[in-house]
């Protein structure tokens, strides 16, 4: 598995891995060069080099000179999109928001405070019920564990929904 996304590494570590593609494709052409390689290779890989490695500078510093001034952070952060989900859900002060950071966001996002999202729904499902939250429409519904849910005739009414799909 690769993870080169940066929400799976962290926006530090994607940079850094931005910058070592960079500097790379100059120290192994030169690596071939000095190994004797083909003249007309290296002198065509050096001609590409010379165009695209300043318009890729030029590129990124356009993106990053347009992006808005909060997320400029991110790119020199850490945090990984797991623990800004596992963040993003304790730290949530609504259920619809909550929601969003658990069932909406890849599982594996979640996996580590899964026994905490099952507690939260076990104890707003009845509230839910009588509630009946926009939030908490049918397809979020169908992203809820069965078992989590705490009263059978909620689970029945789920199990009868997913074997009619």
């Amino acid at each position: 598995v690769q993870f080169r996304h940066p929400y799976e590494l962290g926006g530090m570590h994607w940079m850094f891995s931005f910058v070592l593609t960079l500097v790379s494709f100059p120290a192994v052409l030169k690596f071939y060069e000095a190994k004797g390689g083909d003249k007309y290779v290296v002198d065509l890989a050096w001609a590409l080099l010379s165009i695209l490695f300043p318009s890729t500078l030029v590129m990124f510093g356009i993106f990053f000179l347009n992006i808005e001034e909060n997320y400029k952070q991110t790119f020199f952060s850490t945090q990984r999109g797991k623990d800004l989900t596992i963040k993003g859900f304790r730290e949530s002060l609504d259920d619809e928001t909550k929601s969003s950071f658990s069932f909406i966001i890849s599982k594996h996002h979640w996996k580590s405070i899964e026994d905490e999202v099952r507690d939260w729904v076990k104890t707003n499902w009845k509230k839910w019920e009588e509630e009946k939250p926009k939030w908490l429409d049918e397809n979020m519904r169908v992203r809820i564990p069965v078992e989590w849910i705490p009263t059978k005739e909620a689970r029945n009414i789920k199990v009868g929904n997913k074997e009619a799909e």
